[in-house]
C-alpha cells in the first residue's frame, strides 16, 4: 500500500506493528548539580494540583513560595523545603496549645480557651468547629446557683480534642480533620444502630472525633447524657448513604 510505504518512510527505524513510547520528562540539574523541576513535578512533590501551584506561586511575595531558576523550573530542594500555607497554620495551632498542668484536673471553659491558645471564650464558641467537639466530651457538668449550665473538662480531653485538629500525636499527621484514612465498610445489618466509634471506622476515618459535622447531623439517633454529652447513633443503611453521597461529589 502506498499509504504504508509512505509510513516507513517517514519511521524507517520504527517497525509499524511497534508502540510509540512516551518517555516521562527527568528532572534537569544545572552546573552544581542541584536537580530541577517543572510544574507537574513541583506539584507532585508537594501533594497538590498543578493549578495550586500556579496559585502559590502567584502570591510568592506573602507566602514565601520559592522564585524560580530559568523561568519555567525550580530547585527540587526548595520545593522540598516549602511548607504549605495551611500545613503552617496547623503546626501553629499546635505549638499554641498549652501542655502543662495536671491532665485530669478540671479546667472551666475559660481555661480550655486558653489552653487551646484562644484569647476568649468568644473566640471558642459560637461558630468555631472546635467547640461542638468539646460539648460531645464535658467531662463535668452542674448548674450554677443561677442556673446556668457550669461545665469543666479534663486537660488530657483538651489535649485529645486538640491533637485531633491539628493531627499532633495521631495517624494522620500532617492531614486536615474529617479527612478519611482508612478503608470503607459495607458489611453488616443495613438497620443495626452503630456508635460514633463505629461509625468512624465505617466511614474510613481513624478516630470518632474526626467525623465531619454533616455525618454528626444525620445521626438517626441523638440523645444527650446528664452531663450534656451527646451520645449519637446511626443506622449502617444510613453510613454507607453517607459513603454514596461523598463518592458521587468526588
Amino acid at each position: 500500500m502506498i499509504t504504508t510505504s509512505i509510513e516507513r518512510l517517514a519511521h524507517p527505524l520504527r517497525s509499524p506493528r511497534q508502540p510509540i513510547r512516551h518517555h516521562r520528562r527527568m528532572p534537569t540539574r544545572d552546573a552544581h548539580g542541584s536537580a530541577h523541576v517543572g510544574r507537574t513535578q513541583a506539584a507532585a512533590m508537594l501533594g497538590i494540583s498543578v493549578s495550586h501551584l500556579d496559585r502559590l506561586y502567584s502570591e510568592r511575595a506573602t507566602n514565601g513560595f520559592p522564585d524560580r531558576v530559568n523561568g519555567t523550573e525550580w530547585r527540587a530542594d526548595d520545593i522540598a523545603a516549602f511548607q504549605l500555607p495551611r500545613d503552617k497554620a496547623r503546626r501553629a495551632a499546635s505549638d499554641a496549645v498549652d501542655r502543662t498542668g495536671d491532665p485530669d484536673e478540671l479546667v472551666p471553659t475559660a481555661t480550655v480557651a486558653r489552653i487551646l491558645g484562644y484569647r476568649s471564650v468568644d473566640s471558642l464558641q459560637g461558630r468555631n468547629r472546635i467547640w461542638p467537639l468539646l460539648l460531645e466530651r464535658v467531662d463535668d457538668e452542674s448548674l450554677t446557683p443561677t442556673g446556668r449550665k457550669r461545665r469543666r473538662w479534663k486537660r488530657r480531653t483538651v489535649w485529645e480534642i486538640a491533637d485531633s485538629r491539628t493531627g499532633k500525636g495521631a495517624s494522620h499527621t500532617g492531614r486536615p480533620r474529617a479527612t478519611p484514612q482508612g478503608h470503607p465498610d459495607r458489611s453488616g445489618d443495613p438497620d443495626e444502630l452503630v456508635g460514633a466509634a463505629e461509625a468512624a471506622r465505617v466511614l474510613g476515618y481513624n478516630h470518632p472525633t474526626a467525623l465531619p459535622d454533616e455525618v454528626l447531623r444525620r445521626a438517626d439517633e441523638d440523645t444527650a447524657g446528664p452531663k450534656g454529652r451527646h451520645r449519637r447513633k446511626w443506622k449502617r443503611a444510613t453510613l454507607w448513604a453517607i459513603l454514596d453521597r461523598a463518592q458521587q461529589q468526588r
